[in-house]
């Protein structure tokens, strides 16, 4: 492995940490303040929507700079956020507006640390390398997502309150961040200095391969919006509101991750890449559908346990196919374009989704938006499987013809 992989793989690892101690406890700290499941879904679509023109700004940035300094950046963007939290959080119950503005630099600096990180996943790895790398990045991410939980209980036990446990968390947060922006700085890895157009790369250009990639993260990101903003206030709510049983909840669900991800780095190969797929699809679909049929400690856990079994089997190959497409396009052209368009059509997605959850809230009375939102976006992984099985059968039959 080189020492560029494995810095990445270091910057993933403590960001999965200090992600897993304070992105759901962000959402659940901010909840307790508004009492309010759309005034969430609000603050996460605010946050999404930003991702599209920080992409920009990190890629034009990337034309001068390494890769690895617009990844501190954004881990600059994300100290401020947490920065402002603890020392405004008592006006939030006052002014929700307030709550947004804390969306708008989360959005500055997630856009910049994903735009840097994905195009880094693609820079730093060949097509052979590529699924070790994802496992092992995916097995000690996951690690870090089985430590995180741990760590926030334990800091929460000591605290005298949920609320100071929170704010403890965050504060150790701001010293890890500011540790990653060091590392990522040593990463050497320039993109092309030239020119690119995001506007070229969100049109589909008769380009069958590129549509598929495209088209499969729009569908993609449907799901994410239920992750983002209801599913872990859901579980939350599940136990009885107990910061600290939910955390070692998300542990043990992150330490099941963990062994479902080593069982897919060998299970999962070019020839069956997309049954295992077609599978994880099927349960992830079927968790969100139960968390929500049966809002009690049981659905949480068979939402918990299945969601991180079938993740792996659902990201992993979504993941290979979207980088080995990508592959095809490096040689000749600057993949910041791409990599910011692919990651726009996801942005839409998931605000698309948080959107259709707040319409609902207003549409539907009582809890019987939570029903219709929840069972309406959970079917997407599933329709996004039977899309990439119609594509892929095509393009091996398109193939099989083309040899005869």
């Amino acid at each position: 492995m080189t020492k560029n992989e494995k810095l990445l793989i270091s910057c993933s690892v403590l960001f999965a940490l200090a992600s897993g101690m304070s992105a759901v406890f962000m959402n659940v700290f901010l909840y307790t303040y508004t009492g309010s499941l759309t005034v969430m879904a609000l603050y996460t679509c605010i946050r999404m929507s930003i991702f599209p023109f920080s992409f920009t700004i990190a890629g034009k940035m990337a034309r001068k700079i390494s890769y690895g300094v617009t990844l501190s950046i954004g881990l600059i963007f994300l100290f401020y956020q947490l920065f402002f939290v603890l020392q405004f959080n008592y006006l939030f119950s006052i002014n929700h507006n307030l709550i947004f503005l804390a969306a708008i630099l989360s959005g500055l600096g997630e856009g910049f640390y994903y735009l840097s990180f994905n195009t880094l996943n693609q820079l730093v790895t060949s097509p052979e390398t590529r699924a070790d790398f994802l496992s092992i990045s995916g097995i000690l991410s996951n690690i870090s997502n089985v430590a995180a939980p741990l760590i926030s209980t334990f800091i929460i036990s000591l605290s005298g309150s949920d609320i100071n446990g929170y704010l403890n968390i965050f504060k150790i947060v701001l010293v890890v961040y500011g540790f990653i922006s060091l590392l990522g700085i040593r990463i050497k890895a320039k993109g092309s200095s030239a020119r690119f157009s995001v506007l070229k790369a969100l049109t589909f250009q008769k380009d069958r391969q590129w549509r598929y990639v495209l088209l499969s993260h729009f569908l993609y990101g449907f799901r994410d919006s239920l992750i983002l903003s209801l599913t872990g206030i859901l579980v939350y709510n599940a136990t009885n509101s107990s910061g600290s049983f939910y955390g070692k909840l998300l542990a043990f669900f992150s330490l099941l991750t963990i062994i479902a991800y080593a069982f897919a780095s060998k299970l999962i190969k070019k020839h069956n890449r997309i049954k295992y797929y077609t599978y994880g699809a099927i349960f992830l679909s079927s968790a969100s559908i139960i968390l929500i049929l049966f809002p009690n400690i049981y659905g949480a856990l068979y939402y918990g346990i299945v969601n991180a079994i079938a993740s792996p089997f659902y990201n992993v190959p979504f993941a290979i196919i979207t980088m080995n497409a990508l592959s095809d396009y490096s040689k000749t052209e600057n993949l910041a374009g791409r990599i910011i368009a692919k990651e726009a059509y996801l942005t839409v997605s998931r605000c698309l989704g948080l959107l259709f959850i707040v319409l609902c809230e207003k549409v539907f009375p009582g809890n019987t938006y939570l029903y219709v939102s929840v069972l309406t976006l959970s079917v997407s992984p599933i329709i996004l499987v039977i899309y990439s099985n119609f594509y892929h059968t095509k393009r091996e039959n398109g193939k099989q013809s083309a040899n005869q």
